[in-house]
């Protein structure tokens, strides 16, 4: 590969029945990279006119699945098809983020000043209804955290050889805590760089109006609020108390605030995500294990 650090980053995007915003995303994404692997995770025809554009060219390679194998089946994808044609970095996205220039440069730069203990590496983000960055995304240089969203997170093929891959029976919700953890655990430091951007949506992100103030509602499914729920229970089982539980405290906190003053069908999402945190309570300890 050439001495240029794109040529040695492949980035993968991550769809759902996308929109057809996503191609100017992949686009953006492919400009800073030698390859995009798209894990297409709804096959069939309205997806595959949606990608259309992408079609024949040398720098992006859809990968079609089966169904929905759920996110961390979907990335675990498209990250070994990159390793597999010799990429040393792979750079993960979620199909509604939208990278800003010169991002993935000042991703490694900050990796390089870090030394042989950086881990996930992953830019500040910035809210796609509102243009302005999350009040805490907000800083200087780069950051040692205990969690990243898998949406930016910038991975080298020697720490995957370390920590594994996303664990796929978590489906959605926390595979991205949980891989971050198991970087810690072993050692490694995660870093938000606050000076590459990431522009981002949660969710629906649907306004509404409340005490004059305008806040945004995500819309979660039911089945997001059971896979959630069952999730921070296994990743709390799995990893213990943190720094990084009390912080999911405050945005889970935040976030049942909306649901239940604001959103609709609250009693089957309240329902899915009791079923979820018993789920979790349940899981096989031995699937704990790492």
């Amino acid at each position: 590969m050439d001495s240029d650090p794109k040529f040695h980053v492949a980035a993968v995007v991550l769809t759902y029945h996308p929109d057809p915003d996503v191609v100017s995303n992949i686009e953006a994404v492919s400009a800073q990279v030698a390859r995009v692997y798209v894990v297409n995770n709804s096959p069939g025809d309205a997806s595959a006119r949606i990608l259309s554009p992408l079609s024949g060219r040398d720098d992006v390679v859809i990968l079609d699945q089966p169904g929905n194998v759920g996110v961390a089946t979907g990335f675990n994808a498209g990250i070994r098809a990159a390793l597999a044609s010799g990429f040393d970095d792979v750079w993960i996205f979620d199909q509604d983020s939208t990278v800003t220039d010169g991002s993935l440069r000042r991703l490694l730069e900050a990796r390089d000043a870090a030394g042989d203990s950086a881990g996930i590496v992953a830019p500040a983000l910035r809210s796609n209804a509102t243009g302005v960055v999350y009040a805490r995304e907000t800083g200087v240089g780069a950051e040692e955290v205990d969690v990243l969203i898998s949406s930016g997170s910038l991975f080298s093929r020697s720490l995957l050889d370390e920590i594994g891959l996303h664990d796929q029976p978590l489906f959605i919700d926390y595979v991205d805590h949980d891989i971050c953890l198991r970087a810690r655990g072993r050692g490694f430091r995660n870093f938000k760089v606050y000076d590459a951007i990431l522009d981002h949506s949660f969710g629906d992100s649907d306004p509404v109006t409340i005490f004059g103030r305008r806040v945004y509602r995500a819309n979660y499914s039911p089945m997001r609020h059971f896979h959630a729920a069952r999730n921070r229970i296994i990743v709390i089982r799995r990893h213990g108390f943190g720094r990084w539980f009390w912080e999911d405290v405050w945005f889970t906190s935040k976030a049942w605030a909306k649901v239940l003053l604001l959103e609709r069908d609250k009693r089957r999402k309240i329902a899915a995500a009791l079923r979820g945190a018993w789920a979790g309570l349940r899981y096989p300890a031995r699937e704990l294990r790492w």
